[in-house]
């Protein structure tokens, strides 16, 4: 596996507790954050106030996103609400825990057989998204949702999903 390189300054754990005030004043004059490492693993990230601050101050000021009205079935308004209730957008969840949440809600498992969480896996970062299909039919349609995501590789575990979207469709 390749390691990225990161445009940003780093240090390590030891450096920050010698002099944090000089990894402060390396942020500082980088004008980014600071990345800590701690045995070659990110520990954290340090910024000076003032940048804590304006990243806080842009959050604020970005405008809520607006979700696409392709997730929209009719007659389902309110069930999608109750999937995006159980499944929290920006969250990390494993495959197996996602599988069991909607079949909960009414679809048909994805794990399948010994490799169904690493199929799941693979098909979120082939396509971006896992697609699950009701078991009952909605109006005469078969009704799929798409959750949409990625992969957190932030984690040490290789099923750690990252959930961005969830849409619902109908198919014929």
């Amino acid at each position: 596996m390749e390691l990225k390189k990161l445009e940003v300054p780093t240090t390590s754990i030891t450096e920050v507790k010698k002099s944090p005030m000089d990894v402060f004043e390396q942020a500082r004059q980088a004008g980014t954050a600071v990345y800590v490492f701690n045995r070659e693993k990110v520990a954290g990230v340090m910024l000076t106030q003032e940048q804590y601050e304006n990243l806080l101050q842009e959050l604020h000021s970005r405008p809520e996103p607006v979700e696409d009205e392709i997730g929209t079935v009719d007659g389902l308004d309110e069930f999608l609400n109750v999937m995006r209730e159980a499944l929290i957008t920006g969250a990390t969840i494993s495959a197996k825990n996602l599988d069991e949440r909607m079949v909960a809600l009414g679809f048909i498992t994805r794990k399948t057989g010994f490799g169904g969480v690493v199929d799941m896996v693979t098909e979120l970062k082939q396509t971006g998204k896992i697609i699950y299909q009701l078991r009952k039919k909605h109006d005469g349609k078969n009704v799929v949702a798409e959750v949409i995501g990625e992969q957190d590789n932030q984690g040490t575990m290789f099923d750690k999903l990252i959930i961005k979207k969830i849409h619902l469709k109908d198919i014929q």
